[in-house]
C-alpha cells in the first residue's frame, strides 16, 4: 500500500516538467536577448564607423578633385609656358598629389566596405537572435498559461514553440 502512496503520477510530475520548460525558455530568452543586444549594438557602431569612412572618402575625393582642376588650368597654358621648368615640376607635384589622394581613396573605400560587411554580418546575428527570442516568449507565455490553467495542451504546444526558438537561438549561436 505504501508504494502506491509514493508513486508519483504523469499528472503530479507534469507541474514539475512545465516549471523545468518554463526555466529552460527563459534562460535561453535571457542569453538571446543579451546576445541580441549585443549584435544591435556592433551594428550601429560599425555603419557609424563606415559612414565616416565615407565622409573622409568624398573628402579626399574633392582634395583630388581640385588638385585636377589646378593641375588641368595649368596644362591649359600656352606651350611655351609649358617648357618652364618651374610650370612643369608644378605639374609633376600635381600629379603626385592626385596620385596619392587616388591611392588613399582606394584604402579608404576598403575600409568602409569592411566596416558595412561587418554591420551586416552583426545584422544576421541580431536578426536571427530576435525570432528566437520571440519563439522563446511565446514559449514561455504558453507553458505559464499551462501552469496556471492546469491545461496542459499549453504546455505541449508552448514547448513546441519554444523548441523552434531555441532552434534559431542555437544556429545563430553554433552555427552562423
Amino acid at each position: 500500500m505504501s508504494d502506491n502512496t509514493n508513486k508519483k503520477t504523469w499528472k503530479d510530475k507534469i507541474t514539475t516538467f512545465i516549471a523545468i520548460t518554463t526555466l529552460l525558455l527563459a534562460a535561453c530568452a535571457t542569453l538571446s536577448a543579451f546576445k541580441a543586444a549585443g549584435y544591435g549594438n556592433r551594428m550601429v557602431l560599425a555603419q557609424s564607423q563606415a559612414s565616416d569612412q565615407w565622409a573622409y572618402y568624398q573628402a579626399k575625393s574633392i582634395k583630388e578633385t581640385t588638385y585636377k582642376v589646378q593641375r588641368d588650368s595649368l596644362a591649359a597654358m600656352t606651350p611655351a609656358a609649358l617648357r618652364n621648368p618651374e610650370v612643369v615640376k608644378q605639374l609633376q607635384i600635381f600629379d603626385r598629389e592626385v596620385e596619392r589622394y587616388r591611392q588613399e581613396r582606394t584604402e579608404i573605400e576598403q575600409a568602409a566596405k569592411k566596416l558595412e560587411q561587418e554591420r551586416d554580418m552583426a545584422q544576421k546575428y541580431n536578426n536571427v537572435l530576435g525570432q528566437a527570442l520571440m519563439f522563446l516568449q511565446v514559449g514561455i507565455l504558453l507553458s505559464s498559461l499551462a501552469a496556471i490553467n492546469k491545461t496542459y495542451l499549453y504546455w505541449y504546444v508552448g514547448s513546441g514553440v519554444g523548441s523552434v526558438g531555441i532552434g534559431f537561438f542555437l544556429y545563430a549561436v553554433l552555427i552562423l
